[in-house]
């Protein structure tokens, strides 16, 4: 997983970004925002508009970068709040009460690359999944031995 600094593909603007963040205090963060701004002033409107367009196209690359960390995290959560689960009970059962095929969630529970891509459960799979598990767990339930 990638911090949203590494995101940055310019170097002189990843290395302006590393500064701010490492900075200690609100002084040292002051500092680094008012020389960017003073180096900022100093350019040409075409130089000034070449720089934003450079920092949103950084700041889209970020919040994707982000976007691909939260999924990762949300597959790693997954994966651990069903801990044994997955090993007690038949995920073919599980999967066809998806509509899907084992092979499909257990590809997703690991976080394989298929077609060279990881992957990962979208948020209707999840709210799938997780009913399927719920229907389960009342079916075992109501089962009575006795």
């Amino acid at each position: 997983m990638k911090q949203p600094v590494e995101l940055i593909k310019d170097e002189r603007m990843r290395e302006e970004f590393s500064s701010y963040l490492s900075a200690k205090t609100t002084e040292e963060k002051s500092r680094i925002v008012k020389e960017y701004n003073e180096r900022f002033s100093q350019l040409s409107e075409e130089e000034q508009a070449k720089e934003t367009a450079a920092i949103m196209e950084n700041l889209r690359e970020v919040v994707s970068g982000v976007r691909d960390n939260l999924e990762e995290l949300d597959g790693a959560i997954l994966k651990k709040k069903l801990g044994e689960v997955p090993q007690a009970i038949s995920l073919s059962y599980i999967a066809a009460q998806c509509g899907k095929s084992k092979s499909w969630l257990s590809q997703r529970l690991n976080g394989n690359t298929v077609n060279k891509k990881e992957a990962r459960f979208t948020a209707n799979e999840v709210k799938m999944f997780q009913d399927a598990l719920h229907e389960l767990g009342h079916k075992l339930l109501r089962v009575s031995l006795i």
